[in-house]
């Protein structure tokens, strides 16, 4: 038995209710309660209102307000749950290229045969950081414009203040990187907190192109 529409946007209605007012999972999160609903009204005789009421109790838990290590206090359970995922995956891919990328820049920076390539690789990254946080400003602005909200919109929201204002420190040069500095540690970190801020940058990026693609998908339906 199909739902009419007015029985799905019960469903959506009851969803923001519960504090799930992202569209994609709430999208997602209605399309398995209607299916779940419409396998209930075939099997038990009951009625929309009465089936709705037994599913919503099965989904109780993931609609429950929860805490991520890496978001912070957020929305029900199952959109923290995939915030954090996100996230995780993130930090894990970002952390292990930044260091392979660091390590190879210190060994070729000192093992260059003229000594200004150090400072040629430094323009260039910075040169490299101001365009990306003019694209993420750019990003930002365009987000909250959108009439739109998405886990994507979320996390940038979220995380994108941080993200512009280290991006503007490295691009004007008050979070020097020093290439060639004589102290190995100090210009391995130096490299490798400017080479996560600018791969974290491309990831942000990403959920921006993620949101914007999504909210075409449902001006297309």
């Amino acid at each position: 038995m199909k739902l009419t529409t007015e029985q799905i946007t019960q469903i959506e209605e009851t969803l923001v209710l519960n504090g799930l007012n992202y569209d994609d999972i709430k999208l997602e999160v209605t399309d398995h309660i209607a299916s779940e609903i419409e396998f209930l009204m075939e099997e038990n005789g009951l009625s929309f209102d009465e089936n709705l009421k037994i599913v919503l109790e099965k989904w109780k838990p993931q609609l429950q307000p929860s805490f991520s290590g890496l978001i912070g206090f957020t929305n029900p359970r199952i959109m923290t749950a995939k915030c954090h995922k996100i996230v995780k995956r993130q930090l894990l891919i970002v952390i292990s290229i930044s260091a392979l990328i660091a390590v190879s820049l210190l060994l070729f920076a000192r093992n260059a045969s003229y000594v200004t390539v150090p400072t040629n690789i430094q323009q260039v990254l910075k040169s490299f950081v101001l365009a990306e946080f003019c694209s993420v400003v750019l990003a930002w602005g365009l987000i909250q414009t959108s009439k739109r909200q998405t886990t994507y919109s979320y996390l940038m929201k979220k995380k994108s203040l941080g993200l512009i204002i280290f991006l503007f420190m490295l691009g004007i040069g008050l979070f020097p990187v020093r290439l060639n500095h004589q102290d190995a540690k100090i210009a391995f970190v130096s490299v490798f907190f400017a080479i996560i801020y600018v791969l974290l940058t491309g990831i942000y990026l990403q959920l921006a192109y993620k949101h914007f693609q999504f909210e075409k998908k449902l001006s297309n339906l």
